[in-house]
């Protein structure tokens, strides 16, 4: 009896149509960025989107912080220690309180939220350390 109810089921399942229908999606775009507006490099390393919904951009030559209209870049000065260690950006994250973590080629970096002040991480004697 219960085989028979199986095959009922299963041939009802198979003989009526299910209708599927997708939404087209008209509002979804993507917008193309590049050097010809702003971007620092056209190699790109890493992309990430912290929670305020800026998109930051690492390169090989710097890091680019784009908001939607403008891009602001972040690079390096080996003279000034509030800058990054180095223009090689290789992996970007956020901590909880919202600063955002800069690995380098160098060095690991962060950029305070607040006063938007690049801090390096690393001893500067030896690259291969990040110091105290």
């Amino acid at each position: 009896m219960r085989l028979k109810i199986l095959i009922v089921f299963i041939l009802i399942n198979m003989l009526i149509p299910i209708n599927a229908s997708a939404e087209i999606l008209d509002n979804v775009g993507f917008e193309n960025i590049s050097i010809d507006e702003g971007l620092s490099n056209e190699y790109i390393t890493s992309i990430f989107q912290d929670s305020k919904g800026y998109m930051w951009i690492g390169t090989k030559d710097g890091l680019n912080r784009y908001d939607g209209e403008r891009i602001k870049i972040y690079n390096c000065n080996f003279k000034d220690k509030n800058t990054l260690s180095s223009t090689y950006i290789t992996d970007i994250e956020e901590d909880s309180y919202g600063n955002i973590w800069i690995a380098t080629d160098h060095g690991l970096d962060f950029l305070l939220h607040d006063t938007d002040t690049v801090i390096r991480i690393r001893d500067t004697e030896d690259k291969y350390n990040l110091g105290d």
